[in-house]
Order: C-alpha cells, then structure tokens, then sequence
C-alpha cells in the first residue's frame, strides 16, 4: 500500500475522533463551516450542480456516522422512510430531511411531529426545496408531543426558515464529495422580530449518493454545538443478490481490495447472469499515531443497469481484517 498519511495523534486539531472496541474513527474534514448569521452572503451555483430531487433510499442501506452512531432503512411506504438506528429506536419521516421524522420512539419515551406551510399575508406559500436549486426557500410551522413512561404528555412548536444557499466542495470522514448547501434557522415561534434564533442548522447534501454528508448544528449558545459527518454508506448485500456465495464473495473482495490493492486502482467483481458488478477503489490511507490503519474506500454496485454508489472509511483491527468502526 502507498501514499500513507502519518497521522501525530496529539495534534487533531481537524480531525475528530472516537475509540471503539475496533479502531479509532477520524474526522477527516478539510473544510472550515463558521455559524450562518442571520444575513447571509450571496448564493452561488459554483459547481454547476444539476437541480438535485428529493433522495430515494433502499431498504437494508445502512448509514454511519462520525460520532459512531449507525441507522438503517427499515422500511418505505406510504408514510415515508422508516429508519431504525444503533440502539433499536425506530422513526418515520419524509425523504427530506429538513423535515424532522413526524413519527419516533426510543426506550421510554414516543412522539408525533406535525409540520404546516407557514402563512404571511401578501406572500407566497413555500412547502419545499426540491428539486434544489440556488435561492429556494421555505418556512414551516412545527408542532410536536411526546409522552414518557410515566404516560405525561408534553409538547412545543416551532418555527423554521430554510434556503438552498449554494454549492460547496466537501471534505468529510467519508470523502470528498460536491454538494448543495441547506441552512435553516429554527425560532421558538413564527414572530421573528421579538424572538431569537435558538438554532442554525446547515446540511450538506451529495446528489452523487443520496444523502447528506456533513449536518452541523449551532444551538446560537443554547446548548453545546454539534457536528455530524458520514463515516461510510454499506449496503445490504443479500438485497442484490440471493446467492450465498456471492455474498461471501464480495466480503472478500471488500477485504483484498483495502489490503493490497494501490490507492485508485479498482477492483471489478462481476456475476453477468444477474447482470450485478461491484466495483471497488481504495483510496487515502492513514496512519495514527498509535500504528491504527484506516482507510478511505469508493464501492459501486450495479444492478440490472443501476448504479448505487457506496463511499466509506474502514480501520484494521487486531485480528487483521477491515472494518466500518461504529457503535
């Protein structure tokens, strides 16, 4: 392997890291995101990025995250995606994400949203971003409740202001990926004037694979700051193919393919019966100042003549095989 990257753990500081019982995590970001102030600087499509329409997922398609948190389709229907994340909790939403999940539940505690188009008299109704595109805007009203074990009931509601700003380069654990930037502002209710923003939240969405890749939320000093990169997307394998041992198969690729193979040289793995290949590139290698290896990696798969990308980042651990650190 080439190209390594020496990685003095005693100086981080843009990198954001976790220990697991498998490997430590990085935050390999290069790009600096400030707080959105409440006047923003002109918008601009720099990248000539289409108009982007709303993700569409597939069941089984797993998410990880820097923080080591983990969520995975469940379902889709007529209520939208049901996600199910590390700890068991199950929540349902829309496909956009700039919509909070109407449905949720966790241990002890379960509760519904409820969003409606925001009204001012003499202007117009918005109820959506999508498709993306420079300068489309949106407002919603938010009511919510929830109940917790003891069967209490509360609830609250809020205001939302949201705009398509731009295009952006982004370096993330996952990658380097071309996305559309999403900010929002949420305030306590809709009188804007008399109320100050309690939250800024921004979304970086990659068209390329359907899903944002940095969320990174300031609480306007509420509450500490937090920021969340994509570590890896990994699919469902038994979803492409029923035969066990291509399944095996591909994990073996997965594995070869991060240990030998030079950076962006790609592996090809084909089965032409079922007209399904899975493409696999590795990328950046890193090593931590405790020996730990890490490395980025690009995964497509194809299928009966769709193309699903997979990006990530995969850690030796001690046994010697590559692993997706999460919880």
């Amino acid at each position: 392997m080439n190209g390594m990257i020496t990685v003095n753990t005693n100086n981080l500081a843009r990198m954001t890291k976790f220990l697991l019982s498998t490997a430590i995590l990085l935050s390999l970001s290069s790009c600096a995101v400030t707080r959105n102030q409440d006047t923003y600087a002109p918008a601009a499509n720099d990248l000539g990025l289409a108009p982007a329409p709303l993700p569409h997922y597939q069941v089984g398609t797993k998410f990880v995250y820097s923080n080591g948190t983990w969520e995975t389709i469940a379902g889709l229907g007529p209520e939208g995606v049901t996600w199910k994340n590390h700890r068991g909790n199950e929540s349902t939403g829309q496909p956009d994400f700039t919509y909070k999940r109407h449905t949720w539940q966790t241990r002890d505690r379960q509760g519904k949203r409820e969003h409606r188009p925001t009204e001012f008299w003499l202007e117009e109704e918005t109820t959506t971003l999508w498709p993306l595109q420079v300068g489309n805007k949106t407002r919603f009203d938010e009511f919510g409740w929830w109940f917790d074990s003891s069967g209490m009931a509360r609830n609250y509601d809020s205001y939302w202001s949201c705009e398509v700003k731009g295009t952006e380069r982004i370096s993330v654990v996952a990658g380097d990926f071309d996305t559309w930037k999403i900010t929002c502002k949420r305030y306590p209710n809709r009188f804007r004037s008399t109320s100050k923003t309690r939250e800024y939240r921004t979304w970086y969405y990659a068209p390329s694979i359907n899903h944002w890749v940095l969320e990174v939320r300031d609480y306007n000093g509420y509450r500490e700051n937090r920021r969340k990169e994509l570590a890896a997307i990994l699919p469902d394998l038994g979803s492409f193919t029923a035969k066990d041992e291509d399944v095996v198969s591909l994990k073996k690729q997965f594995q070869n393919t991060l240990e030998s193979s030079k950076r962006g040289t790609t592996d090809i793995w084909e089965n032409p019966r079922e007209q399904l290949y899975v493409s696999m590139t590795p990328k950046k290698l890193y090593r931590l100042g405790n020996g730990d290896v890490c490395r980025q990696y690009h995964q497509i798969i194809g299928d009966a003549g769709y193309t699903f990308e997979y990006p990530g980042i995969a850690c030796r651990n001690g046994d010697g095989r590559w692993v997706v650190p999460r919880r």
